[in-house]
């Protein structure tokens, strides 16, 4: 097989981005890859993503080859520009930390967060995060008209973050900015203006939460920012404040980006299906099904990246060293050969928790079990109190967000009966 034997593909294309599936489903009657040469090699197969999560040692986390962490500035050959590397000079030293780092540096970091993200720990949350999924419904629940994402997907899971956290909630929409940058300067193709909107956001974040961090080594609160500054694992010495930044910035992301647009997608899914609507109404039980498999069909986040670490080839595609790779989630959830007719969304799945909605191997988000109560308490809360529940069609936006990596809508507006 030669090169031009392998797909081509264009994933900052507006095309596919906003119909990735079509790219997939090629890749699965093809080789399982696909080149897009301004981004690296697409990879689809789910037991190829299975094997590339498991050999860290070939297909790092880490971006880029030395330890000074995410640069968050898209991806592309061109190098950073001379007045954004001046604005990111202004921001903490920070290190390779968690989803960019490899063991053993990422099971250390990874150990930290399991112990606040917990599936206990996270349990205990139901009650707070219902709490404010009904205050949120509260506010709207009279006009008979909700524009869904900035009223609820959004605020929902930056408040419950902001209070994990232990951050004043008054900051959540400075948060949800930062978050929206970070994650385009994680993996999608940048303009120069937005690499310096992302530099001037990772310079930010680092001024808000450097004091912070020192205020709770001093005097450490109930609160998930305090377990992290403060936790030993192993007899170890505490993560430093270059370690915690890059962490926090993705507990940021993830905290938010992932439940808002699964809450956006899964919506829309929904209402194009009364008799699933009628079904979860009359079965709440089945709601918990029914995320899982929102995660299967149209997940929120699409794909993220490895870095070759080594001459490599996948199915005849040759992977020089030091090459991007895109492990393409979304992709492997369409795999035929792990889910039969994986086309038609079907809540009765028996292997829909197979999904690598929140990836796969040791990088398997640690915020999982978080985000999938966020979602269940959210469809379940939305489904019981707004009756007449249907979607405003001529009100929404359903073209995308500007990204191949999150897949999420512009906006979602719902209607329902009005209530006093």
């Amino acid at each position: 097989m030669t090169i031009k034997d392998v797909d081509q593909a264009d994933l900052s294309d507006r095309a596919h981005i906003e119909s990735p599936y079509t790219l997939y489903r090629r890749m699965h009657e093809g080789t399982g890859v696909a080149i897009d040469p301004e981004v690296g090699v697409a990879v689809a197969g789910y037991a190829d993503l299975v094997d590339l999560s498991r050999n860290t040692g070939l297909y790092s986390s880490s971006i880029t080859e030395d330890d000074r962490g995410p640069r968050h500035m898209g991806v592309s050959s061109e190098p950073v520009q001379d007045d954004v590397e001046e604005i990111l000079s202004n921001a903490h030293p920070i290190v390779n930390a968690l989803f960019t780092a490899d063991p053993p540096v990422h099971t250390r970091h990874r150990k930290v967060i399991s112990k606040a993200l917990g599936p206990r720990k996270v349990r205990e949350l139901e009650p707070q995060i219902r709490a404010v999924a009904n205050d949120l419904i509260d506010a709207f629940i009279h006009a008979g008209q909700v524009d869904l994402l900035p009223a609820f997907a959004v605020p929902l899971p930056v408040t419950v973050i902001a209070d994990i956290l232990g951050v004043d909630r008054k900051d959540i929409w400075t948060f949800k900015h930062w978050g929206d940058l970070m994650i385009s300067g994680n993996i999608d193709m940048l303009s120069h203006e937005r690499r310096r909107e992302v530099a001037h956001a990772v310079v930010d974040l680092h001024r808000y939460f450097v004091p912070r961090i020192e205020q709770r080594r001093l005097q450490p609160s109930d609160d998930l920012l305090s377990e992290m500054v403060n936790a030993r694992i192993d007899g170890e010495a505490p993560l430093t404040t270059e370690e915690l930044l890059p962490i926090i910035d993705q507990i940021l992301l993830a905290g938010h980006e992932t439940t808002t647009n699964l809450v956006g997608n899964g919506i829309v899914a929904l209402l194009g299906d009364p008799a699933l609507v009628r079904q979860l109404r009359a079965q709440p039980e089945l709601v918990e099904p029914f995320v899982e498999e929102v995660l299967r069909w149209d997940p929120p986040i699409q794909c993220t990246y490895r870095r070759a670490t080594a001459d490599t080839q996948l199915h005849g595609c040759p992977i020089p060293k030091g090459a991007m790779v895109l492990p393409m989630w979304a992709a492997a959830n369409r795999d035929p050969e792990e889910f039969p007719a994986p086309e038609t969304f079907d809540i009765s799945r028996k292997n829909v928790r197979k999904h690598m909605g929140f990836g796969y191997g040791p990088h398997f988000c640690a915020g999982a079990e978080l985000a999938r109560l966020e979602a269940r308490i959210a469809f379940e809360l939305l489904l019981e109190r707004l009756h007449d529940l249907e979607l405003d069609e001529a009100a929404s936006d359903l073209t995308h967000l500007p990204s191949f990596a999150s897949h999420g809508y512009q906006r979602v507006v719902l209607r329902f009966k009005k209530q006093a």
